[in-house]
């Protein structure tokens, strides 16, 4: 998924609801493991698009859009 319009100094929270782990991974940065209910927050101070992966489910991507 792409989630776009957001600007510098914007947080994106990502939150996983799901029973699996999750561990979300960009070059930017990388959550660590994620149970259900936990959640791993990124503030970009640099605009630019950047794509991301789960490194344990890697056919869930997304980008994230800046400007």
């Amino acid at each position: 998924s792409v989630l776009a319009n957001h600007k510098k100094g914007d947080t994106v929270t990502w939150a996983n609801g799901d029973s699996a782990p999750h561990l979300i991974k960009a070059v930017a940065f990388n959550s660590g493991r994620l149970n259900q209910g936990q959640s791993f927050s990124f503030t970009f101070k640099e605009a630019g698009a950047f794509d991301y992966l789960c490194s344990l489910h890697p056919s869930m991507l997304g980008k994230i859009i800046v400007k």
